[in-house]
């Protein structure tokens, strides 16, 4: 099974209710960025889901995680979920996220119940498109209780064709 476009799933996204965003009107253009023309803009946004499908991929093989458990979307804000198959040790009963924004790169929280915002357990700081590996140990390192943070912005954002051009050269 293969990650699945937004387009083809239902409104209840897991990506966008971990990032808060579940009440979000997609169309909704009073807070995306104001591009230079709609083409410019659709041309990235494509650019970047491509790009995007194909990183969160080699991200959840890195982790073994099955397909079926990773979604991702580019609307307003892109964003990815990877429903992770480790617990950590501090939370042994609650399954943990791992979730990607445009904004504020990955970061491991613990699945909602309900409507809940997602508690944030560790945020990974630096790059907003890191290596797989590297995410891959980051996610190895919260689940083993190595580490904790909060969550902050990486980088000031940078155009989604730039965003899809460096998740291209991120290597496996």
């Amino acid at each position: 099974m293969t990650a699945v476009p937004q387009a083809e799933r239902p409104a209840t996204h897991l990506a966008a209710r971990a990032a808060g965003r579940a009440d979000a009107d997609p169309h909704d253009t009073d807070s995306a960025p104001t591009p230079t023309t709609k083409s410019t803009m659709d041309r990235d946004s494509r650019a970047l889901e491509t790009a995007l499908a194909v990183y969160v991929r080699q991200v959840a093989g890195q982790l073994g995680v099955p397909a079926d458990a990773v979604t991702y979307e580019v609307t307003d804000t892109a964003t990815a979920y990877i429903g992770l198959t480790d617990r950590a040790a501090a939370l042994p009963r609650r399954d943990l996220m791992l979730v990607w924004d445009e904004s504020l790169g990955w970061y491991v929280a613990v699945e909602p119940r309900g409507n809940d915002r997602p508690p944030v357990i560790c945020h990974l700081g630096g790059e907003i498109a890191p290596a797989p590996a590297l995410v891959a140990r980051f996610v190895s390192d919260v689940v083993d209780g190595h580490s904790r943070g909060r969550l902050n912005p990486v980088s000031p954002k940078i155009d989604r064709g730039t965003l899809a051009v460096d998740m291209a050269k991120s290597p496996a």
